[in-house]
């Protein structure tokens, strides 16, 4: 008859033989998926985004930037 081994004891083997760092960085992602990766199930709408990235266009008059892109292109 043949041993089977569980998933969890072939996991297990190969995470101790790891360095301990790793091992760490292993427990932190499981907690992660445990406790902080659920997938959200809500959908989104776009008027979500109004907004953004306002204070990157401040102080810029939207034409002139409009113009210089333009006189790039030639």
């Amino acid at each position: 008859m043949r041993n089977y081994v569980t998933i969890e004891t072939e996991i297990l083997e190969e995470i101790k033989d790891l360095p301990v760092s790793d091992q760490k960085k292993i427990l932190d992602i499981v907690r992660l998926l445990k406790t902080g990766l659920k997938p959200s199930h809500r959908k989104h709408n776009i008027t979500e985004l109004r907004g953004c990235g306002k204070e990157i266009w401040k102080g810029i008059d939207a034409q002139e930037y409009v113009n210089k892109l333009r006189s790039e292109w030639n």
